[in-house]
This record gives C-alpha cells, sequence and structure tokens, in this order.
C-alpha cells in the first residue's frame, strides 16, 4: 500500500499543485526516504541547515540535540505568498490531507479565474 502523501500527489498533478519537502539529511538519506514513500515530489536537502536560519524556525529548547527545526508546514500559493501555516511539533499540529485539501480549494478560487465553471455565453 503506498503512502497517503504518494496517493495525495496524485490529486496535486491534476489540480497543478505541487508538494516539496525540506530535510536536513544528507541527499542519499533523502533520495532513499523519497524512494520508500515512492514520491515523485520534491525532497530538498539541507544538510548545513540554513534555511531554519533564514525562516527563524530553529527550536532553540533542545540543547542536547543541537539545532533542529521546528516542523512546519507551509501553504504557500503560486505567488509564494504564505497562505497558511502549520506547527506541527505535535502530532495534531501536522496539517491533515483534507486541511490542505481546503488550503488549495481556497487558494484556487483566489488566483484561478476559470476556477469556476461558466457555460459559453452564446
Amino acid at each position: 500500500m503506498r503512502h497517503y502523501t504518494a496517493e495525495f500527489q496524485d490529486e496535486l498533478d491534476v489540480n497543478y499543485c505541487h508538494l516539496a519537502a525540506v530535510s536536513v539529511d544528507p541527499p542519499a538519506v533523502s533520495a532513499a526516504l523519497r524512494a520508500g514513500l515512492g514520491s515523485r515530489f520534491a525532497f530538498l536537502c539541507d544538510p548545513e541547515r540554513r534555511a531554519i536560519h533564514e525562516l527563524d524556525i530553529v527550536d532553540v529548547t533542545d540543547k542536547k540535540h543541537g539545532l533542529i527545526a521546528i516542523p512546519y508546514t507551509f501553504a504557500l500559493g503560486p505567488d509564494l505568498a504564505i497562505h497558511n501555516i502549520y506547527n506541527g511539533w505535535w502530532y495534531v499540529g501536522r496539517p491533515t490531507a483534507e486541511e490542505l485539501r481546503r488550503d488549495l480549494r481556497t487558494m484556487m478560487e483566489k488566483y484561478r479565474s476559470d476556477y469556476q465553471y461558466s457555460a459559453p455565453i452564446d
């Protein structure tokens, strides 16, 4: 059985949407995870952890494990404007596929003039 993200990416493809994940793992580890999930979406690697500083999402409370990121999910419009942010530190903070579908539906209505079907005018 495929992982739900692999199934969700099929829905995204049909709707001209994209999914990307950022990992602090080396490229080989990220590639193995991507293959294991059966994913086609982008896995971006940031082993130097530059992005967490640029986005100001460094967890400063965990001195034991060094620099780790506060896990966020960002729903971005085609202009890269942030539509919604989920703080996924705890399981209940992570977005469900249905929440992401709602975000995408709202953004499609906002950004696509052809979102609502209109019959041709005679």
